[in-house]
């Protein structure tokens, strides 16, 4: 019988591919650096082929081994995706489930997300990892999460999306701000008086695609790194901003002297779950977005009560 690496193996390579270090590699696995370095050696013999080179401390990746290394993932994403399979079939939406979710989404649903869990899906155990659209992606790609909550358009061909619900942007300013008072084109607001956040927030993009906010001339050069401070200018009454109908639901603006007027039309970001089109709990997964949109549905709603 052909003798054939083992999983472990397999996963040392991954290990020390990510890490690019050895003694990195090794405490990442909850191993010695000896076994790991001994394991690695053990793969290039069965395999017949050099897959790193080593110099000193340094180490790099020949061209076979990056090959070897695509190969290995996919073969690891497929035996967990079996495991995965077996484990979603016997109890559905039960152990462990990472979401990632961005910023701009986590601060208004975190908390009562993990509620609506433990309500339920007793046997569920919730996990929320809050960072950036491409780092969640990345994460995802890697396994790091299981599943990622994003606001679109974004680009997520990779992995398989679900539309959950659609998320209104409101034109909101202080009561006695007048410029904002009866304008129903966002373009005829005056100049500089539109405040967003840093160009790197995606809300900041999907709300001047959503509101077709485009004379550039209408929005402030200067850019919030926070929620907290984009507010903070307009209860100042020095302009105005579009804030989504989820920030207000979960009561952004509660004693705060200012107007939310929802947008007429189309002007809404569109809140997307993913996963990767590997998994094996595309059961589990595929029950929880249908949750998780009833439960959207009601974040989102447009002149809550």
């Amino acid at each position: 019988m052909t003798n054939l690496p083992s999983i472990k193996q397999l996963q040392y390579l991954l290990a020390v591919h990510q890490h690019q270090h050895f003694g990195r590699a090794a405490s990442a696995c909850f191993i010695g650096q000896s076994t790991l370095s001994s394991a690695i050696q053990t793969l290039e013999e069965t395999l017949g082929c050099q897959l790193i080179e080593r110099e000193n401390r340094s180490l790099m990746f020949t061209a076979i081994g990056e090959e070897v290394v695509e190969r290995a993932r996919k073969i690891i994403d497929d035996t967990l995706s079996v495991k995965e399979l077996t484990k979603s079939h016997l109890n559905p939406l039960s152990g462990k489930l990472t979401l990632g979710v961005i910023p701009t989404i986590a601060s208004f649903i975190a908390a009562p997300l993990y509620h609506f869990c433990q309500q339920n899906f007793i046997e569920l155990e919730l996990i929320l990892v809050e960072d950036t659209s491409d780092k969640l992606l990345d994460k995802l790609e890697h396994g790091h999460i299981d599943m990622a909550l994003l606001a679109l358009p974004y680009d997520t061909d990779k992995f398989h999306t679900q539309i959950l619900a659609q998320d209104h942007f409101s034109l909101v300013h202080h009561s006695d701000y007048k410029p904002a008072a009866g304008i129903e084109d966002f373009n005829l607001l005056p100049d500089a008086s539109v405040f967003l956040l840093e160009r790197e927030h995606c809300m900041t993009g999907h709300a001047l695609s959503a509101c077709h906010l485009n004379r550039s001339s209408c929005i402030n050069p200067f850019e919030a790194a926070s929620l907290h401070t984009l507010l903070s200018m307009v209860e100042h009454q020095l302009g105005v901003t579009f804030l989504p109908q989820m920030a207000i639901n979960a009561g952004i603006l509660a004693n705060k002297n200012m107007l939310a007027t929802p947008s007429k039309g189309d002007a809404y970001r569109d809140i997307g779950i993913l996963w990767r089109k590997t998994t094996g709990r595309i059961r589990d997964f595929r029950l929880f977005s249908q949750a998780l949109k009833e439960f959207l549905h009601k974040q989102c709603q447009v002149n809550k009560a």
